[in-house]
This record gives structure tokens, C-alpha cells and sequence, in this order.
């Protein structure tokens, strides 16, 4: 029997990352958490659940470095967070090859058993 890899979500606080609706123009974001299904972030644009978003970034661990590119889609953009009137919104990954998804995985996998604290229950 093949064992199924548990989804793993993480705190990440080095995260460089931007999104894009496809034009020329890109927003920044901070990551907040990420999972290998997904990743929350606070920006200064709301987006609306369903608007699909092209992610550009990297995660950088001592040792280990990945990159992030994909397609994503907004599954929920809240309220302006409390300080700076930024929206913390949800995407999950759209078409992620594979492998890249694996790799994830074992990137916040090896996050997780270095830095405990950053799991996020």
C-alpha cells in the first residue's frame, strides 16, 4: 500500500513573492503560510474569490532554495487586516507540475522538523 503524503502548513517569513492578473502590472505580496495545495498572503489589492492570479516567487532555507511559479486561484480575500489596511486573502495552486509539487512537500516538510514552532495548526 503507497502512503499518502499528510498536507503539511507552514508559517514562512522569507518569502519573496508577487501576483499578477496576467498584464504587465504586479502586485507584491507578503506569504503568510503555505501548504503544498496553497499559500495565504496580506496585500495592499483585494481580490475577488475565483479571479485567477499568475504567483512568481522563491522560498529560500538555509541549504534550500524553490521556486514558486504558477497559476493560482483566490479562494477568499478578507476584510483589511487591523495594521496598514492590508487584505490577507487564500489561493490554492492550479496547475503546479508534479514534481514541483512534490518538491514543496519536502521543502516545508524539512521547514517544519527544523522550526517546529512555524507549523500552523
Amino acid at each position: 500500500m503507497q502512503e499518502k503524503r499528510v498536507s503539511v502548513r507552514t508559517n514562512l517569513l522569507a518569502v519573496d513573492a508577487r501576483v499578477s492578473q496576467g498584464n504587465d502590472e504586479w502586485t507584491d505580496i507578503t506569504v503568510r503560510d503555505i501548504s503544498d495545495g496553497g499559500l495565504g498572503f496580506v496585500s495592499d489589492v483585494q481580490f475577488t474569490k475565483g479571479t485567477k492570479l499568475v504567483l512568481e516567487g522563491d522560498a529560500t532555507d538555509v541549504a534550500t532554495s524553490i521556486d514558486i511559479n504558477c497559476d493560482v486561484e483566490v479562494i477568499f480575500c478578507g476584510r483589511p487586516e487591523a495594521e496598514g489596511g492590508k487584505y490577507l486573502c487564500g489561493v490554492r495552486f492550479l496547475d503546479m507540475p508534479k514534481q514541483h509539487h512534490t518538491e514543496l512537500g519536502i521543502f516545508i516538510e524539512k521547514i517544519v522538523s527544523k522550526y517546529p514552532s512555524l507549523l500552523v495548526d
